[in-house]
This record gives C-alpha cells, sequence and structure tokens, in this order.
C-alpha cells in the first residue's frame, strides 16, 4: 500500500499545508485515502476519501472540509449524494471527469485517459465543495525520470492545462502516485509498500 505525504503550495512557492495519503487496489478498483491540513489564515483539516472500478471510473467520492461536506456515487449517467445535507444530482457522461483539488483526481483521470485529450469535468470548488462546469486538457509528454524531495522516481510526464483560466503545470506520476505537481503539490515523504512505484537508487 503506497504511502505518502505532500506539501501543498501556495501562490508564491511558499508551503501552506500537508497532505497524508495511502491508496491501494481495492474490491473494485482502486482507493485513495487523505488527511489535509490548511495552515495559515484560513487553517483546517480536510478527508478525502475517493474509490474507482477497474477501468478508473469514479464510483464514489467523500469530501469534509470542517465547513463542508459532500458525498457523491456514480449511479448510470448520472452523480448522486448529498452536500451540505442538501440532495445533489449530477449529468455523469462517459467522457466527463471529476476534480478536486488533491492529487487523486489527477492519478485517476491520467490513469483511466492513457493519451492526450480534452474534456469536460465536475469541479468541486475549494473548502465548499460545489459543483462547477470545467474544461481541461491533459496531454501527455512521455517517460521521464524526475527527483522530488522523496526521492528520484522513473515517472509518466504529464501537461495540464485548465481551459476555463489558462493555468498550466507538469504534473508526473509513477504508477498510482503523483510525484511531482509542478506550483501546487511537492511530495517528500513516501513509502511503496508492496505495490508503488520504487524510489531510484
Amino acid at each position: 500500500m503506497p504511502a505518502g505525504r505532500y506539501a501543498i503550495l501556495g501562490d508564491s512557492g511558499s508551503r501552506v499545508g500537508t497532505e497524508s495519503f495511502r491508496c491501494a487496489p481495492g474490491p473494485i478498483g482502486w482507493r485513495y485515502f487523505s488527511d489535509i491540513q490548511i495552515e495559515g489564515g484560513d487553517a483546517h483539516r480536510e478527508i478525502v476519501d475517493l474509490a474507482v472500478d477497474s477501468s478508473w471510473r469514479p464510483v464514489r467520492t467523500r469530501i469534509e472540509t470542517g465547513s463542508h461536506q459532500i458525498l457523491l456515487s456514480a449511479e448510470g449517467d448520472r452523480l448522486v449524494g448529498f452536500r451540505d445535507g442538501v440532495a445533489v444530482s449530477l449529468a455523469w457522461g462517459p467522457y466527463t471527469e471529476l476534480d478536486y483539488l488533491s492529487p487523486a483526481y489527477n492519478v485517476v483521470t491520467a490513469s483511466r485517459l492513457g493519451r492526450s485529450s480534452e474534456f469536460d469535468v465536475i469541479f468541486l470548488e475549494p473548502v465548499t465543495c460545489e459543483p462547477v462546469e470545467r474544461r481541461q486538457r491533459y496531454e501527455l509528454i512521455g517517460d521521464e525520470e524526475v527527483q522530488t524531495a522523496a526521492g528520484r522516481f522513473a515517472a509518466v510526464r504529464w501537461q495540464f492545462t485548465s481551459l476555463d483560466s489558462g493555468f498550466t503545470a507538469g504534473m508526473w506520476f509513477a504508477g498510482e502516485v503523483l510525484v511531482r505537481y509542478e506550483g501546487l503539490y511537492e511530495l517528500e515523504w513516501y513509502e511503496p509498500g508492496g505495490t508503488g512505484s520504487p524510489v531510484l537508487a
């Protein structure tokens, strides 16, 4: 079971919090659980729990931010559940992705796509978890070794672009773990367990 900890980076590149995670194959596919600690003026704790099926399609996600919470499950062509106790039902097509400010959702999207693509996204707004429609692009760059604070990895590099805001950044994945995300996350501790990608010597 791979486990690790990210430093969460703010706009200036300074550390604003941490995300401690573990992930593993589950009964139907793959599951990721993390504990997020945000420091500073808006200090709070978050929990992210995401499960996907064997084709990397999200089947259930739970996010708790202290002031808000959301629980969504895939049921046919809808994502249904509750946000702050109010029923939610969202259109959920075969080419729609799910996103939140946690590396888990990037891992799932890249693993499912396997190739460069533009797509619609249900993005859950930071802290409030309010669903909004977005458009994103993932561009597959290729294999590349990358150095992190937790060690060096044989990784696959992608370029992320938010087509709504124009924000773009490089992402590197080693198996089922995002090991580097330019300007947003820095992997500072990592334990591969029995199934994770090894740290290169």
